[in-house]
């Protein structure tokens, strides 16, 4: 829980700091995207710039949607977020930096919730159902001793 009001705080500080005249598409109640002035959700390029210039953000709309590869970097220049848009929700691995560069978080998301990270401390057991991909080893015979 205090990792997602972390990335609210994070995107809610980018967000300010965009220059409306420069963004030209803004979202809107419903949460799609629409070219600024205009009613019909908005298709194409999902650019943002910081105050200073800087991109902030990149990605492409479609249908009001982000979708596909998105990255967000820092005012410094510094990639910040990384990943990817399904049908307008976080799908697959995002990457977080610090503003220095240095990777701070990897986390994945399917259809745009959480997934919590897998424990590296346990341990797979093949059950049946996945005994193909488990490595399969003759069991060791027996001898009895030979009477004469």
């Amino acid at each position: 829980m205090k990792w997602i009001l972390l990335v609210l705080a994070i995107a809610a500080v980018v967000f300010l700091q965009l220059k409306p005249s420069k963004v030209g598409v803004k979202r809107g109640d419903d949460g799609l995207y629409y070219k600024a002035g205009e009613t019909n959700v908005y298709t194409g390029p999902g650019t943002v710039f910081h105050p200073n210039g800087t991109k902030a953000q990149e990605g492409q709309i479609s249908e009001g949607k982000p979708t596909g590869p998105w990255k967000q970097w820092h005012a410094n220049g510094q990639l910040h977020w990384e990943g990817n848009y399904k049908e307008g929700k976080q799908d697959g691995d995002w990457v977080q930096y610090d503003e220095a560069g240095k990777q701070v978080e990897k986390v994945t998301y399917i259809d745009g919730v959480k997934q919590a990270p897998a424990d590296p401390t346990a341990t797979q057991t093949p059950d049946k159902a996945d005994s193909a991909s488990a490595p399969t080893e003759a069991p060791e015979a027996k001898q009895e001793p030979k009477k004469e």
